[in-house]
């Protein structure tokens, strides 16, 4: 069932619950106002009959005078019976068949309260023709010589006017209040069924869109958008949290694609750079120990040293996929403090100036003495500075030279790690600092680089709160930069 027809079936039950509820109301009004204005026109009647008839003689009912009253009044309203009642409640005569009479005591609480006109109309008092049923009525005391002696009770509705349903239905303004009420129910039930329809179209299209996305498997954004206006009510902003959702969630599908093929591209990667050096560093042990007898000492040593060579490859490779792996997984722990970077900058170009002068490469520093310390975890950004550097020798030629420039920008340094290499092209320059991407593969893979080092370097600057950026163009070097908060 649609909750459009939840609501139809609610708004039918409650209004035709509430219809009902109008109609008895009406109903139920319309018989209290009717004893009331009934009561009110004859409250004064059981007074008038007690002045204009002298029904007491000498404390004793006149039988003449009460038979005389009892005859004027069945031809003026023969809906009115009359009871004479002593001062006990006890019925002493009556107007009204003998056999219809089923009581022979009246309640006289309702009769002094109608006396002395401390209760609202309207009024009812017991009826002598039935145990159960009360009736509208006047009353008046009967005295004789000041003396109270009884009471004259009147009913004003005799028996035949007791289906008071039948005399109301009867009645031209009740039917055509009854006709309006039930036109109302139905018009209001119309309009509050439209309204709803109206205001849960958006509503269904938001369901409709949600289906439909669901049936794409999640990868399909819904064809028909809600448009959400700027100040939108409670549907608009659920409708903005849907697209909001689906656009979130068709990003992080596009980006776990984009991870799986990443990740079977790493696996290839590291297989194929785990597979070389073991090849080869299986293939030299494996003639050593064939061939050991033919072999002399400097073929042996040759062997080794190209074994071994390998062999440290392959401690770099795992070494580096490791620190990557707690790069990743933010297990590397930062101690900030402050250093000098001009110091560290110097330890580390004594460290390469070896291989980089064994290659004609000169490394040079290029900054002020009096820089303002800053403040990092000096073991990675040393290792930052490593790589940098270590890249640039391995793509910068002969006579070669490599500037590691410091300045002071606002709050924080500037560093610069600049080399006269070949360059790298343009449309590169977004993917260098992703791991394994090579340039010039076939170079690099002989070169001993795994395509981590610059990944390596992305992520302990971004753990710095700070990121690193390369400008470069073929045949004219590269420059990578990034910043450091100063202590």
């Amino acid at each position: 069932m649609t909750l459009y027809s939840k609501f139809a079936l609610t708004i039918f039950i409650l209004f035709s619950g509430l219809g009902a509820l109008l109609i008895t109301m009406h109903f139920y009004s319309t018989y209290m106002y009717q004893q009331e204005s009934q009561q009110k026109l004859h409250r004064n009647l059981a007074a008038h009959i007690v002045k204009s008839y002298a029904i007491i003689k000498n404390g004793i009912l006149n039988k003449d005078k009460l038979d005389h009253l009892f005859h004027n009044l069945m031809e003026v309203n023969p809906a009115i019976e009359i009871y004479a009642l002593d001062a006990t409640g006890k019925i002493l005569a009556f107007n009204a068949p003998a056999e219809k009479v089923v009581r022979d005591r009246i309640d006289l609480k309702p009769v002094l309260s109608f006396i002395d006109r401390k209760k609202t109309l309207p009024v009812e008092g017991e009826d002598p023709r039935s145990k159960q049923n009360s009736k509208i009525f006047s009353a008046a005391p009967l005295i004789d010589k000041g003396k109270l002696v009884g009471y004259l009770y009147v009913i004003l509705e005799g028996e035949r006017y007791k289906n008071v349903f039948s005399h109301l239905m009867d009645s031209y303004v009740f039917k055509m209040s009854f006709r309006v009420i039930v036109v109302a129910v139905v018009v209001a039930m119309f309009v509050a069924m439209l309204v709803f329809s109206v205001m849960t179209r958006r509503l269904k299209t938001l369901a409709n869109n949600m289906q439909e996305f669901r049936q794409a498997d999640f990868s399909v954004l819904p064809e028909n958008s809600m448009a959400i206006p700027e100040h939108g009510d409670e549907l608009d902003r659920l409708a903005q949290s849907f697209n909001e959702m689906t656009e979130r969630m068709m990003q992080q599908l596009s980006k776990l694609k984009q991870s799986d093929i990443h990740r079977r591209e790493i696996v290839a990667n590291v297989s194929h750079d785990l597979r070389t050096p073991l090849t080869t560093l299986q293939g030299y042990l494996e003639t050593l120990l064939r061939k050991s007898s033919e072999l002399d000492d400097t073929e042996k040593e040759r062997y080794l040293n190209t074994a071994l060579k390998h062999s440290q490859s392959l401690s770099r490779l795992v070494s580096e996929l490791f620190e990557l792996a707690q790069l990743d997984a933010n297990e590397q722990i930062i101690r900030l403090e402050p250093f000098s970077l001009q110091e560290l900058v110097h330890d580390v170009i004594q460290k390469y100036w070896l291989p980089a002068s064994e290659r004609d490469i000169s490394v040079v520093a290029n900054f002020e003495n009096d820089l303002p310390f800053v403040k990092a975890d000096i073991a990675l950004i040393e290792r930052v500075l490593d790589n940098l550097i270590e890249n640039a020798i391995r793509y910068t030629p002969g006579n070669g030279k490599i500037v590691i420039a410091l300045s002071y920008s606002g709050n924080r340094l500037l560093v610069q790690v600049r080399d006269n290499g070949c360059g790298i092209a343009e449309k590169e320059l977004p993917m260098i600092f992703e791991r394994f991407y090579r340039p010039e593969k076939s170079r690099d893979s002989q070169s001993g680089g795994a395509g981590l080092g610059l990944a390596i370097t992305k992520k302990i600057l971004e753990l710095h709160g700070s990121y690193i950026k390369a400008d470069s163009k073929p045949g004219q070097g590269a420059v990578f930069k990034f910043y450091l908060p100063v202590a």
